[in-house]
């Protein structure tokens, strides 16, 4: 299988390590777009931002479908940031 591999590198002009670089990118990315694609849903199902949501919650007694919705919106946002400063990190 390695054969194969060193094939592939070679028939491709990359490196081993310059593979590694790029799979990281694109998976740090495909973090990046989940993580967007999550609060988006979630702002559209509330009509306002995480911040506002969040102030939202804790003025009220919220459902347990609210309290549900902010862990994961809370998650995503901070999750989304994470990702984000690892790739400035990188670049």
């Amino acid at each position: 299988m390695e054969q194969v591999q060193e094939k592939i590198f070679s028939s491709l002009h990359i490196s081993k390590k310059r593979l590694l670089d790029e799979m990281s990118l694109l998976l740090a990315k495909q973090q990046i777009s989940e993580f967007r694609m999550e609060i988006e849903y979630l702002e559209k199902k509330y009509k306002i931002n995480f911040n506002k949501f969040n102030d939202d919650v804790q003025k009220q007694t919220a459902s347990y479908e609210m309290e549900n919705d902010w862990m994961k919106w809370k998650f995503a946002v901070e999750s989304l940031q994470y990702w984000k400063n690892l790739l400035q990190e990188k670049i």
